[in-house]
């Protein structure tokens, strides 16, 4: 049975044709977190590229990255356990390429701590 190959800049597969890796480099995750907002301190479970979480009073959270993006316009996406809307503060300065800060609110629009909390991240990291 043949196997798919590695070359230096396209991924092959037996079967299923071939990808340019300008494709998987884009389009993967350059951070992610998995954390619980209920714990002290913001506790990540798990993460990738996350130097450090920062706790800012109830559903407000401020996640810094091991590696900067190159800019600071990369694509924030956020979900709850449950029916909690993930919102960023202020668009003009709670994102930047070394971390962004995001708040929790409810359907109602009040702030609530969240025991599962996701985040994924995409862009160019600098």
């Amino acid at each position: 049975m043949a196997l798919g190959k590695i070359k230096a800049n396209t991924l092959e597969h037996s079967t299923a044709g071939s990808l340019d890796t300008q494709f998987v480099v884009n389009g993967s995750a350059k951070a992610w977190i998995h954390f619980n907002g209920t714990a002290s301190g913001a506790a990540a479970n798990d993460s990738l590229n996350l130097s450090s979480m920062t706790d800012n009073g109830t559903a407000d959270y401020t996640s810094a990255w091991s590696s900067v993006f190159s800019n600071a316009f990369y694509s924030v996406t956020g979900a709850t356990e449950y029916s909690s809307i993930f919102t960023m503060q202020d668009n003009s300065t709670s994102q930047t390429t070394g971390g962004v800060r995001y708040i929790i609110v409810t359907d109602g629009g009040g702030a609530v701590d969240e025991e599962k909390v996701c985040t994924t991240n995409h862009g160019d990291l600098a």
